[in-house]
Formats: structure tokens, C-alpha cells, sequence
């Protein structure tokens, strides 16, 4: 009798599973193909290009090395501090461009909304994913530096790749939650570039933080993007986590933001049509 029941459920099983797979893929196409777009507007019509890419690092890295080196006199041994510090602003801009780019995602795209329907956490996790070009191009003036200096830099570099996926989950989550709010909020724009402006000082992008006090220290790196750049530099360039504890605390922080953003993004998907 429990067989009979059973049966039209088994064979319904394999045709929703083939369902869920083939939405996923669609899904996935399509954030492919909005992270292609974002790319192409952005750098449409420049006369730079994607240089423009190589270019706002270098010119970022030249006006902090000025004030934090010539004025402050940071030092940052045994790695040259040109090297240091490129290293800090490639991961961290990564960060603070896809907060950016998410949190005009959906508001940005009205009219496709109105035209089609998907997921709309699509429109944020594509324009993050959008800044990886950005990204890579960093990471190619990042190598030249360290060619340039001499910097030896260890196997565990290899290690680069989780750390990497840790920060990427992170602004994910963040990005999803300031998408929704500026739906809702149309100044979360503004707001998020004071945000940006003092969550880097807030991180050890620009100043080591070896020579810091125990309480300075644990401020910065309970702050998760602190952890996640001080464990990016330390693998690539150490060869050892200085910090592992506030690492695992980072990975905590991520997995949170990123299931909170989630859902808060979510329950308020429903009121996009409504104030757009």
C-alpha cells in the first residue's frame, strides 16, 4: 500500500529536480549576460576604456602613499610599502565597487524589471561579479609591483582563493542589503559613499597594524574586511596567518551578512513595483 502512494511522487521527483536545475541554469546565464552588459556601459564610450581600470588604483595608491609615507612616514617592513599598500587597495576596492555597483542595481533598472521577470537578486550579485573585471586588472598591477620590488611571495599564496571567496560572500551579503534599501531609501546612494569613505580607515589598507595596541588591534580586526585583507596580505607575503582567530570571526560575519542580506532582500522584493 506505502508503495502504491509513494510511486507518483518518485516518479514526479526526477522531472522537479530537472525543473529546479534548468531554472538555476537560466539564472545563471542571465546574471552572466547582466555582468557582461554592466562592463560594456560602463566603459562605453570612454576614451580609456578599461585602462580606466589600471589607471583609478595607481593614481588611489599615489595619493594615499603620499599622505601615509612622505607626510606620516608609514612603515610597513619587511614588504616595500608601494607593494603593501597596492596590495591592500586591489582587495579592498574589489569590496568597495561591488557595495557600489549593488546598491543602484535594482533601482537602476526599473524599466527591466517592469519588462521581464526573474529573480531580482540577480541585479545585485551581477554587478558585483561586474567589478571581478576591474579586479583582475588590479591584481596584473599588484604582480608587476612585486616583479618591481623583488618581493618574494610564498606557495600559500594559494591560499588567496577561499580568503578571496570569504570576501566575496561578505559583499555579497552587504550588497543585497544596501539594494533593497535603496529601493526603499533612495539617499542609501549618498550614504553609502561615507560609508565607504570611513570603513577603510577602519581597515588596514593603508598602515600595518603590527605597531598598533592590543585594543587598536582588536578593533580593526574584528572588523571583517580588516581580518580578510590582513589574511590576504599574510599568505601572500608571510606565508602564515599573523591573525587566524579574527579570520574564523570573518567567516562568521560573512556567512551572516550574507543570509541576513538575503532574506531581508527577500521580504522586501515584494514592495519593489510598488515605490519604483
Amino acid at each position: 500500500m506505502l508503495n502504491v502512494l509513494t510511486a507518483p511522487v518518485r516518479k514526479r521527483m526526477p522531472a522537479r529536480i530537472a525543473r529546479r536545475y534548468h531554472d538555476l541554469s537560466r539564472w545563471m546565464e542571465l546574471t552572466k549576460n547582466l555582468a557582461v552588459r554592466d562592463v560594456e556601459i560602463r566603459y562605453k564610450r570612454s576614451l580609456l576604456g578599461l585602462y580606466w581600470a589600471l589607471i583609478n588604483p595607481l593614481v588611489i595608491a599615489a595619493i594615499y602613499g603620499f599622505v601615509f609615507k612622505v607626510i606620516f612616514h608609514a612603515s610597513s617592513k619587511p614588504i616595500p610599502y608601494p607593494v603593501f599598500l597596492i596590495t591592500g587597495i586591489t582587495f579592498w576596492n574589489f569590496f568597495a565597487n561591488g557595495l557600489m555597483s549593488a546598491t543602484t542595481s535594482v533601482s537602476g533598472n526599473a524599466a527591466l524589471l517592469a519588462k521581464l521577470y526573474f529573480p531580482r537578486v540577480v541585479l545585485p550579485t551581477a554587478a558585483i561579479l561586474a567589478r571581478l573585471i576591474d579586479f583582475l586588472f588590479s591584481v596584473v598591477i599588484l604582480l608587476i609591483f612585486i616583479l618591481l620590488y623583488g618581493v618574494q611571495i610564498h606557495w600559500t599564496s594559494l591560499w588567496i582563493i577561499p580568503i578571496l571567496a570569504i570576501q566575496l560572500v561578505f559583499t555579497f551579503g552587504i550588497g543585497y542589503i544596501l539594494a533593497a534599501l535603496n529601493v526603499l531609501y533612495r539617499d542609501m546612494n549618498q550614504l553609502i559613499g561615507l560609508l565607504i569613505m570611513v570603513w577603510i580607515y577602519f581597515s588596514p589598507v593603508m598602515y600595518p597594524i603590527a605597531n598598533a595596541s592590543p585594543t587598536v588591534k582588536d578593533v580593526l580586526l574584528t572588523n571583517p574586511m580588516g581580518a580578510i585583507i590582513q589574511a590576504e596580505r599574510d599568505v601572500i607575503f608571510t606565508g602564515h596567518l599573523t591573525e587566524p582567530t579574527f579570520l574564523w570571526t570573518a567567516v562568521l560575519w560573512s556567512a551572516l551578512a550574507f543570509f541576513g542580506g538575503l532574506v531581508l532582500f527577500k521580504k522586501t522584493e515584494q514592495l519593489f513595483s510598488e515605490v519604483m
